[in-house]
């Protein structure tokens, strides 16, 4: 897909890896509408890095909200008309082990990470959809294929968001493909800056996105194998 002047919109775009794919698809011509939920002075740093390459906004968004999602849609057409792309990137991990994990700590987790993402590609699908070409991503984990200790519900959420992506390809019209990109241990705040950089991950994102890494509607894009070749 050739990203010049496509509309994009990212949820969790503020920090870490959203950020960095916010600043890597506005180089590449995009039209990048970025969102922020805890810290707006985040946000207006990102945008204003954006704008250096083109027409991009700033909303405030919080995906467990309907009202939210709605509004920031809404939003969003009527400024550029369409969406050609949405980036579901938004996320949250409590890493304890469940009894240790009070019932807004769960919820907050699969509300964020995956029944965020539902409501969210829900909401975007009927614009998506009127688009020659479309693509979602859903930004998942290695955590999406393997469990790790103190890790239940995100991996939880995690799984659950693999299989809406395969499920969800399998309805899609030709014209709108899905993937789910799968990152590794990445620096960002969730990791205490940990891992290889945002920036290595919002590559991956953008040739998911530009659909060059040979993949399928539904497939994963396992991040540390294109990384660890070099690719992008």
């Amino acid at each position: 897909m050739e990203l010049q002047d496509k509309v994009v919109l990212i949820t969790g775009s503020s920090t870490g890896i959203g950020k960095e794919t916010a600043i890597a698809l506005a180089k590449e011509g995009a039209r990048v509408v970025i969102t922020y939920h805890n810290t707006k002075k985040e946000g207006e740093a990102v945008l204003k890095e954006c704008e250096k390459y083109g027409n991009c906004v700033l909303f405030y968004l919080d995906v467990t909200k309907s009202e939210s999602i709605e509004d920031v849609v809404a939003k969003v057409i009527d400024r550029f008309g369409r969406i050609d792309i949405l980036i579901n990137n938004a996320g949250c991990f409590v890493y304890k082990l469940l009894e240790k994990q009070t019932r807004e700590e769960i919820e907050r987790q699969l509300q964020v990470n995956l029944v965020g993402t539902i409501m969210m590609t829900s909401a975007c699908l009927p614009h998506l959809k009127k688009q020659s070409d479309a693509v979602i991503i859903n930004v998942a984990s290695v955590l999406s294929k393997q469990s790790i200790v103190q890790g239940t519900v995100y991996c939880a959420s995690k799984f659950g968001l693999r299989g809406f992506t395969q499920a969800l390809a399998l309805e899609l019209p030709k014209n709108v493909r899905t993937y789910c990109v799968n990152p590794g241990l990445t620096a960002t705040k969730m990791t205490g800056f940990q891992g290889i950089s945002a920036g290595q991950v919002a590559d991956v994102i953008v040739a998911t996105v530009q659909e060059v890494l040979g993949k399928k509607s539904g497939d994963d894009v396992d991040v540390r194998d294109f990384v660890a070749r070099g690719e992008k």
